[in-house]
């Protein structure tokens, strides 16, 4: 991405999220009310159009996701899986959330699950602050659910992700889930597994991550050439598809053993039955340090 401005991937992640929180059920399967509050003009318009005609919501849903290839319902699936992946973690004992590559995520804002636990978002400064703007405008100001909620601005390419936790207040001896969610496929393979190394050095046992990443097959599928040449203008270009195979080689290095590996065709069949994509556009991977 440009670093002197915020994620236009983003953006668009929140744009959808916004828009299927005001789609009703059984499409709104992973609310975040302030997703709209992020959103800049005009990608919050098929929000605000939705919430005053529900009655078209099967039309909205079935026809954005033929125009997008799926890529419109990927997102709040996504979503929706990696909210149940953290509850569960948060179950077996995990008391702090990194989120990598924050973007606009609200989770520390919207999931009571974390009452208990602390929570950091770690992104790029241009982000971080076009986010909290943002906030400081909502009225009024969202308090968070988490116990507490901190933000690292972190330059990736010259500031030290672990220097810069550990500095603000992360606590290695405690069990943590940490989301890398919707970065991998722009990283080079070697910022992988530097991150995944820190990932492992900080972690207690017991400690969760969830990544999502995407097949080479998965990457050719759906991202048609226009596609690609408008995140290459942005400054947010695909790098790395991955295979499940060469992600667990690469989980496996630093240390962590994968639990899970679902795509989003599984995560449709479980949130969205007769409803959901039947496009395999991203796959979500849990690990855990043993």
């Amino acid at each position: 991405m440009k670093k002197e401005k915020p994620s236009s991937t983003a953006a668009y992640v929140a744009a959808l999220r916004a828009l299927y929180t005001a789609l009703p059920e059984p499409y709104r399967i992973a609310p975040d009310p302030l997703a709209r509050e992020l959103v800049p003009f005009p990608l919050g318009l098929p929000a605000d159009l939705v919430a005053r005609a529900p009655w078209a919501a099967a039309a909205v849903h079935h026809g954005l996701g033929l125009v997008t290839m799926g890529l419109s319902h990927y997102v709040p699936l996504r979503t929706r899986a990696i909210d149940d992946a953290l509850r569960d973690a948060v179950a077996h004992g995990a008391e702090q959330l990194v989120v990598l590559g924050a973007g606009l995520d609200n989770r520390a804002l919207r999931l009571d699950e974390l009452r208990g636990v602390r929570a950091f978002e770690v992104d790029y400064p241009s982000t971080q602050r076009d986010k909290v703007a943002r906030l400081d405008a909502v009225v009024p100001v969202p308090v968070p659910r988490a116990k507490s909620l901190v933000r690292v601005p972190v330059d990736f390419e010259t500031d030290r992700l672990d220097q810069s936790l550990l500095a603000h207040g992360f606590d290695p001896a405690v069990r943590t889930f940490w989301i890398w969610e919707g970065v991998v496929v722009y990283l080079t393979r070697e910022a992988i597994s530097g991150t995944l190394a820190v990932v492992d050095a900080l972690s207690a046992p017991g400690s969760r991550i969830a990544v999502t990443y995407s097949p080479p097959r998965m990457v050719m599928g759906w991202a048609l050439p226009f596609a690609r040449r408008a995140l290459d203008a942005v400054g947010e270009p695909f790098r790395t598809p991955l295979s499940p195979d060469e992600l667990d080689a690469l989980l496996r290095a630093a240390g962590l053993t994968r639990l899970s590996d679902e795509s989003s065709v599984d995560w449709a069949a479980r949130y969205w039955s007769g409803l959901g994509t039947s496009r395999a556009i991203e796959r979500l991977a849990v690990a855990e340090k043993r």
